[in-house]
């Protein structure tokens, strides 16, 4: 029936066209015109108007005929992909939920609480089209230790690796000097070691390394801190999985994140500050 449809269609298109092209012919494009063709070609020129605007809502028609299977399947991606946001924001709303019952039920004091934010300017760069480590203008005067994490609005950066009075060393997370506990938002049991890791084409990564052979780690999972470690509060974002690799000999699993910092763009960065640090739990 679309076929037949669309066949007829054009068939009428192609008419029309004809039409519009003898009309311009005998009343536009003709030379020798006489008095009463030029009265013709007036009295004709409403008539082509109406033609040409029909001929332009037709070949509209058409195209939305023609375009209809890619539009549709478009709209179908479209209406997933937001049924996906909405199915995370649900498991990630729940999950928050119960564990504010949890924390009011044992009276357990939020770890994110316990910490203030530093706000500090990028002033140098090491690692030339790989950025390694930042330099920052903050450092042991601010109250600055080796280890702090280091993070921007959108996500864990790194951490301080070397202070001196006015000025501070950030290891970025693609740095292999960096090791950073971490979890997944869907499981918390899918928890390990972060590192760095460079990929295909020099692109700044991090991967999580020996994670057992039966974990449900996946694509697409979203990776956070686990609040292990003295200096990094939980749940601070890190990046999403996008691949993992299997090692049966071994039974282990590693999963390649790519991290929500892009390290090339970074200028502004926020050092996680114990407020009390016989407060900060291992």
């Amino acid at each position: 029936m679309a076929k037949l449809l669309k066949s007829k269609l054009s068939r009428k298109i192609v008419i029309l066209t004809a039409v519009l092209l003898v009309l311009f012919g005998i009343t536009v494009y003709k030379d020798n015109k006489s008095l009463v063709e030029s009265g013709a070609g007036a009295a004709l020129n409403p008539v082509q108007k109406v033609i040409y605007s029909t001929n332009k809502r037709m070949e509209s028609l058409i195209d939305f005929f023609l375009r209809y299977e890619d539009v549709k399947k478009e709209n179908e991606d479209l209406l997933l992909e937001n049924i996906e946001l909405e199915a995370k924001l649900r498991s990630f709303e729940s999950l928050q939920e119960e564990n504010e019952k949890l924390k009011e039920m044992f009276s357990i004091k939020n770890r994110q609480d316990q910490y203030d934010y530093l706000g500090t300017n990028v002033i140098g760069r090491t690692g030339g089209g790989i950025i390694t480590s930042y330099i920052i203008d903050k450092g042991s005067d601010d109250g600055l230790q080796a280890g702090m994490a280091v993070m921007s609005q959108e996500g864990i950066v790194g951490q301080i690796t070397e202070t001196a009075a006015t000025w501070s060393v950030v290891e970025t997370l693609s740095s292999e000097n960096i090791s950073i506990h971490v979890t997944t938002v869907e499981d918390k049991m899918n928890s390990g070691i972060l590192e760095g890791h460079i990929g295909s084409g020099q692109k700044q990564m991090a991967k999580i390394s020996y994670l057992p052979i039966d974990s449900s780690i996946k694509e697409g999972d979203d990776v956070v801190t686990s609040g292990l470690g003295r200096f990094y509060p939980p749940d601070f974002y890190i990046g999403e999985v996008v691949r993992v690799e299997e090692d049966k000999g071994n039974l282990m699993k590693t999963a390649i994140v790519e991290t929500a910092v892009n390290f090339n763009d970074t200028r502004m960065l926020f050092v996680i500050l114990p407020k009390n640090m016989e407060d900060v739990e291992y």
